[in-house]
């Protein structure tokens, strides 16, 4: 009777750490380091509020501030929320959960909205294009257009091993470096892309969410999105 009171306690125990574990986690969620200060990290979130981000009101339907996380309403649409602000080469940090229908993924370097062109005009393409998507999807569609570029792939640039999976309820580690053309995914503590493209050389920071009807329940959450710039 002892030894079973004695395993309860122990159980007890290493369950109350692990739930302190995880209050710890998530009462730590969107800050720096002393480390990352230093190092020359910032914000993107600051686990409050969407400030810094361009949020319409099509858009703040989509994507609202939920527990310390940016979380999607798949019901209530698509779209892809930017940064006010561009970026030239940096390191971009962000942590994701997500079901694994979800198509999702990070824009890199996509060009500021364009003011509207005159009455009767056709509005001129950014040089260079769209942005990089970096994806988070572990599914090809079939019949969309980077189908087969799937989680941690760069689109049109660096295809991530078919392994590299969405993990179902946990939280995700993503850290892209972009430096010139020369593009670097981590994923989960493991190198899964490399590539070069000199397309774009700077542009805002996009978290997307496209598709919705395909998975109208598939939602994803973002958070300790950090972006550091490169020399």
């Amino acid at each position: 009777m002892k030894r079973w009171l004695l395993s309860a306690i122990a159980v007890g125990l290493c369950v109350s750490a692990f739930a302190q574990e995880r209050r710890n986690a998530a009462a730590q969620a969107n800050t720096l380091t002393p480390q990352e200060k230093q190092e020359g990290w910032t914000l993107l979130f600051d686990g409050k509020t969407l400030e810094g981000w361009n949020v319409t009101p099509n858009l703040a339907k989509v994507w609202k501030v939920e527990n310390g996380a940016i979380k999607t309403d798949a019901k209530a649409g698509s779209g892809t929320m930017y940064t006010n602000k561009e970026y030239t080469n940096f390191a971009l940090r962000a942590e994701f959960r997500a079901d694994p229908q979800i198509n999702s993924g990070i824009i890199l370097r996509q060009p500021l909205p364009q003011p509207p062109p005159p009455a009767g005009q056709k509005p001129t393409p950014p040089p260079g294009g769209a942005g990089y998507e970096l994806q988070i999807r572990d599914k090809n569609p079939g019949n969309y257009s980077g189908g087969d570029y799937l989680t941690g792939s760069i689109v049109n640039v660096a295809k991530a091993p078919a392994d590299v999976k969405i993990l179902p309820g946990q939280w995700n580690t993503i850290e892209a470096t972009v430096d010139g053309d020369h593009f670097v995914v981590v994923y989960n503590g493991k190198k899964v892309a490399d590539g070069r493209d000199a397309r774009r050389s700077s542009g805002t920071i996009g978290l997307q969410l496209a598709h919705p009807e395909d998975a109208t329940d598939a939602n994803i959450e973002f958070r300790n999105l950090k972006i550091k710039p490169l020399k």
